[in-house]
Formats: structure tokens, sequence, C-alpha cells
């Protein structure tokens, strides 16, 4: 597949599959970070484990620092498997890491709440004039900050499990998330991969998360728990690599957008 030349919000760049000129976008790019930190800090989707960092060495005793990591699979940033949800479904060492790289488009949903169907999703698409190839889509919600002063897990109607309670309503009157005909929207356009910044790319309240199952049926990857609070829409190089854990549902990972100015 050869270049193909767009210009999005006065930005020119070129979508090339799989064949992306690294050395030169970060020569001319701003490299950002949008990984969750993971610390005993870090907001957990309820019944998840809380994360926890024992020091198992010190420099004073045994001349190295050692530490054990205790923390669910979904922690921070995370990319979900298919096994997350789909019976025989592949694992997060499974899966093909070019999908999880590329050029990626960011849209902004962050005053709106609820679903977002195909319709919104279309009109937002083309408002923003972006091309119809682009293999990674964004979906930025400014549900809150993943941070948080102590050590706990957030329900999802806002209230924290232990004693800590949100930093802002939001999430009582609920995000934006990807409704069923969001997600098979995300399809057809033929995206291999969808991030969010928020825990779930389905309602909070969903027990049956449809569009988990439609995404990660239609070979679709799932990023959660991005920071996105500070980026505005638009076209950047995406760049998301899950630890390799061999037969795990899923696994944190750190993941980086550069931009094309």
């Amino acid at each position: 597949m050869g270049k193909i030349p767009i210009d999005v919000k006065g930005i020119s760049v070129s979508v090339k599959e799989t064949q992306v000129d690294v050395k030169k976008l970060i020569v001319h790019g701003k490299i950002i970070d949008i990984t969750t930190p993971i610390s005993p800090f870090t907001r957990t989707f309820p019944g998840d484990p809380i994360p926890a960092i024992e020091k198992v060495f010190t420099l004073e005793k045994e001349g190295c620092a050692v530490s054990r990591l205790s923390f669910g699979s979904h922690t921070g940033t995370h990319v979900d498997a298919p096994s997350h949800i789909l019976k025989n479904g592949l694992t997060v060492d499974k899966l093909e890491l070019q999908n999880l790289m590329g050029t990626a488009l960011i849209l902004d949903f962050s005053s709106l709440s609820g679903e977002l169907t195909a319709d919104i999703l279309e009109k937002t698409f083309r408002n923003i004039g972006a091309p119809e190839n682009i293999p990674i889509l964004l979906l930025k919600t400014g549900v809150f900050s993943q941070k948080q002063e102590s050590p706990g897990e957030v329900s999802p109607s806002g209230a924290e499990a232990g004693s800590q309670s949100m930093e802002s309503g939001r999430e009582e009157s609920g995000s934006a998330y990807l409704g069923e005909s969001g997600a098979t929207w995300v399809i057809e356009k033929g995206f291999k991969t969808i991030g969010i910044d928020s825990f779930s790319v389905d309602n909070l309240y969903s027990e049956t998360l449809p569009a988990h199952h439609i995404l990660l049926s239609g070979n679709v990857n799932i990023v959660e728990c991005l920071e996105l609070n500070s980026i505005e829409a638009g076209i950047y190089f995406f760049l998301c690599l899950p630890l390799k854990i061999e037969g795990c549902d899923g696994a944190p990972a750190r993941t980086l957008l550069i931009s094309y100015s």
C-alpha cells in the first residue's frame, strides 16, 4: 500500500500501513506519554486487585534494589486480549503488535455523556475531516484523572469501595461509552485498535459487555485507561506495547503518542 496524503486541521501527514519512519517522527514530533502510572494509588476497576509494590532487596542491605510487584492484568493503561471475554480467544502474548502501532485519530467526546452511537461517531469523524484508512481510534471522554490520593478501587457509581470519594462527580451522571452500534461502526470503518481514557469501552454498569464482545470478536484490539486529559483531538502516531505475559487475558502497556508537528 502506498502513502496516502491527508490534511487534518492544517497538518499534512501520510498514512502507510505497518511501514512507519519512526526515526523521522522522533526527530520532528513531540513524544507524549499517555500511560497511567501504576502505584498503590492507581484507581482500579471494582473487584480488581489493588496494586502493591514491596521492597525485597535494598541498596543498604543487599547492595541492590529489587521490588515485588502485585497488581491485576487490567491495571493502569492496559490492553484487553480476546481471552478476557471470549472462550478460546487469543491471549495478550499472541497479539499482533503491528496493530497496536500506527496512525491514530483522537476524537473528543468529553462534553458528552451516555452511549456513543454509530451516528454520533460518524458525524464527529466527518466533522474533523479524517481520512477513511486510519487504523487506530482513540476516544477522549474526559471521565477523570486516573490518579488518586490513597489506595483503593472505584465503583461504577463514582464512589470508591474504600473511604475515598472521586475527585469529580462526572462518573455519577455517566461518562461517554461505546454502544453496540458504535462498536459495529468501529469494525466497519476498518479500525484495528480502539482506545479510551476510562476503565471500559462499555458502560461501567454493563454485565454483558456488548462492545467488548463485538470488538474482540471482530479482531479489534482494546486499550483502556489512557491519559488523554491534556491531549487535543487530531491525528498522531500511536505506539502501545503490552507486557508479554504468556497465557494472560490482558496486560499493562506503555503507551505513547508522537505528534506530527
